[in-house]
């Protein structure tokens, strides 16, 4: 077979393989121009689908950002819903009734108002401040903290966040307390890992603290409602001096009196 193929071609006239080297030569150029085309198809097919794709997922991330904005909103709009009930309160609040049924209520609130995602496991506390023990003490506490151990439990105002907080008289965000250098085992439990820590002049602080990092809308619900705990808390005591001098102001007019009865006794 090879023997014929090569006679063959040795009795053909040398025109016929110029055209025969033009005629592939043209055949080549087809098929290299179709598989371009094809090329070129492929490669905008597959540019169009990795487009589609980005946008799909710009459009989630948009989706997110949007439901996250309507979850922050509605925490605001919460707690000033609650936050406003509050206030009333304390222009109703008179310094005869008791203030720790108040504090508990707004510290119950706050711990709920707080959360953006449901399932947020949040506990909040308000500490008083001994000054004299160098101690901090928790005055209130959320359903969080285990019942039946709020008054035992205390922070070292020298040897603690809460305490830097407290001496410092400065709001502290931090995300993850295990890398400051002030923390201790004996702060908490050590689920909770981000802590929100904002002053309250001349009384004390309220912690926030959290399983998971928390966001700015959380620092200014807490600042709002420690606001209104302080609001309470002045109001008390300036009730509590009131009356205090009252009592002494009487005892006073008493006194006056008595030595004003025993002078006409003597003049008598």
């Amino acid at each position: 077979m090879a023997d014929l193929l090569k006679v063959l071609l040795d009795k053909q006239p040398s025109w016929f393989f110029q055209v025969s080297s033009i005629l592939l030569i043209i055949i080549l150029i087809i098929v290299g121009f179709w598989i371009f085309r094809a090329t070129k198809r492929y490669s905008e097919s597959v540019d169009k689908e990795d487009r589609l794709v980005a946008l799909l997922s710009e459009r989630n991330e948009f989706e997110n950002e949007k439901n996250n904005l309507i979850s922050l909103t509605n925490q605001l709009n919460v707690a000033l819903e609650n936050g406003t009930s509050f206030i009333k309160d304390l222009n109703d609040y008179q310094p005869s009734e008791s203030i720790n049924p108040y504090i508990q209520t707004i510290i119950e609130s706050m711990a709920t108002d707080i959360k953006v995602v449901i399932g947020e496991k949040h506990r909040c506390g308000l500490w008083m401040a001994d000054d004299d023990n160098g101690i901090l003490r928790l005055f209130n506490g959320s359903a969080s903290f285990s019942n039946g151990q709020t008054i035992q439990r205390i922070l070292h105002i020298n040897h603690s966040i809460a305490g830097r907080c407290y001496r410092k008289n400065t709001t502290l965000f931090i995300d993850d307390v295990t890398l400051d250098p002030d923390w201790s085992t004996s702060d908490g439990s050590s689920s909770y890992t981000s802590l929100i820590c904002i002053p309250i002049i001349n009384w004390g602080i309220i912690t926030i603290d959290a399983k998971q990092k928390m966001n700015h809308n959380t620092v200014l619900i807490g600042k709002f409602y420690a606001s209104i705990i302080e609001g309470f808390l002045n109001k008390f005591i300036s009730g509590q001096i009131q009356n205090l001098s009252s009592e002494e102001v009487a005892a006073e007019h008493e006194t006056m009196a008595n030595e004003r009865e025993e002078d006409d006794n003597e003049q008598e």
